[in-house]
């Protein structure tokens, strides 16, 4: 089974209709200026005709939630069995939803996504690099947009991947983290994969540092935002194949520190 397809619009009817049954979970994702805000979110509707699907806008937790506008885009991801799923739509209205004859809560009404990419739950487990294999990786302090003010504020940190998947990456810093970065902090990568292309470049959030095997300063990142990028196909796509092919070689070497309680 591919760890990643494009489904066809009858799949998503089908899972946004068991999605709304369930009242599944959905992150969603926005970018405001320069950085990145996730909100939490549970289907509430779905529209039979494929116009549009209905998600609330309640605080979890009392966290509180960002400002949406009518015609902003959003990323949405949630989990459905052993899938993500995940697309970009934009926020068409603001209004309550009628629990009962009773209650109301205040939902957001979004447009129904041209495209849904899923992935298979296997593509999120942090897959180890075998150690004949180097891939190189450069992070800084501000996202994507900072990196050339970060190159010439010398606030680059470099090393190499020790694990990756769809949702993140753990990386051998080659010295300390610079500047006062703290966990959540927004930060760039640029990281080299397996396939002989281009390095991608990706938003991300650090997630704290941590002792390698080799007993040198870890940093955990997550991924943000890729379900927005113009090109989030190629880079999903990219990402899914190379997790696929590490866990092969992983497998093939005998190494066991790849299990689906290591994920990001």
């Amino acid at each position: 089974m591919k760890p990643r397809r494009v489904l066809t619009p009858q799949d998503t009817a089908v899972i946004f209709e068991r999605a709304v049954q369930e009242r599944a979970l959905a992150v969603l994702t926005l970018q405001d200026g320069q950085h990145w805000a996730t909100f939490k979110s549970r289907f509430l509707e779905r529209d039979q005709n494929g116009k549009f699907f209905v998600l609330d806008y309640e605080p979890v937790e009392g966290n509180v939630l960002p400002a949406l506008t009518t015609g902003q885009f959003v990323g949405v991801s949630f989990r459905q069995k052993s899938r993500k799923i995940l697309f970009a739509t934009v926020v068409e209205a603001k209004g309550h939803f009628a629990c009962d004859d009773k209650t109301s809560i205040t939902a957001i009404r979004y447009r129904w996504p041209e495209s849904i990419t899923e992935l298979q739950r296997r593509a999120y487990y942090r897959t180890p690099i075998p150690p004949e294999m180097t891939l190189f990786a450069a992070v800084w302090p501000g996202g994507v947009t900072a990196h050339q003010q970060a190159q010439s504020a010398q606030q680059l940190a470099t090393g190499k991947l020790v694990n990756v998947s769809c949702g993140g990456a753990l990386i051998d810093l080659q010295k300390a983290v610079p500047i006062n970065w703290n966990e959540n902090d927004q930060i760039g990568i640029e990281m080299q994969l397996p396939d002989g292309r281009p390095p991608v470049l990706l938003d991300a959030r650090q997630r704290g540092t941590r002792q390698t095997e080799t007993g040198t300063v870890g940093l955990a990142i997550q991924f943000i935002g890729l379900e927005m990028q113009p090109d989030s196909r190629s880079v999903l796509r990219r990402l899914a194949n190379c997790v696929q092919r590490l866990h092969r070689l992983s497998i093939s070497s005998g190494r066991r520190d790849w299990n689906s309680k290591n994920k990001l």
